[in-house]
């Protein structure tokens, strides 16, 4: 079985350790203007630690408003709110290319897609448990795990 990683996510925000604050989630609403979170204007309120949600857009061809989860304050909010635009922008350039100019995160992310595109279902599968070090290891990683959703390989 498969556990998603919002639940992981929400299971560990809530676990709450002797001698550590408990963390609090926060709903942050971040702007955004040519794929660029804007630090200005951040609206956050506080949620149930239970209540986690992945990162979501108000329109995924020309976001304007991007939700975000995360106990971990504004500063972590704008960092994955980044990394989840940089994500949809690569996803826009790979799938019509020609449509936004292309960045070297779209780059790495097609490179990786197209690896993940030539490999076997078990390969696909090895590949996915590698760790991430890098902003590139999570775009090839979101890469690999997006062709696998497209051709159910994923567990859910």
């Amino acid at each position: 079985m498969t556990v998603s990683a919002s639940r992981l996510f929400a299971a560990a925000s809530t676990h709450h350790r002797p001698g550590r604050a408990h963390l609090l989630m926060r709903k942050y609403t971040i702007h955004v203007h040519a794929f660029t979170a804007q630090a200005a204007h951040i609206a956050s309120v506080p949620v149930p630690a239970n209540s986690y949600e992945d990162p979501a857009v108000d329109d995924v061809q020309d976001p304007t408003r991007l939700t975000i989860y995360t106990p971990t304050g504004t500063a972590a909010a704008l960092r994955i709110a980044q990394r989840h635009l940089d994500l949809i922008h690569a996803r826009i350039a790979y799938t019509h290319p020609g449509a936004i100019t292309r960045t070297a995160a779209d780059i790495v992310y097609a490179e990786a897609r197209t690896r993940a595109e030539s490999l076997t279902p078990g390969q696909r599968k090895d590949e996915s448990y590698h760790a991430l070090h890098s902003e590139d290891d999570a775009l090839r990683m979101q890469a690999l795990t997006d062709v696998m959703h497209e051709r159910a390989e994923l567990d859910t």
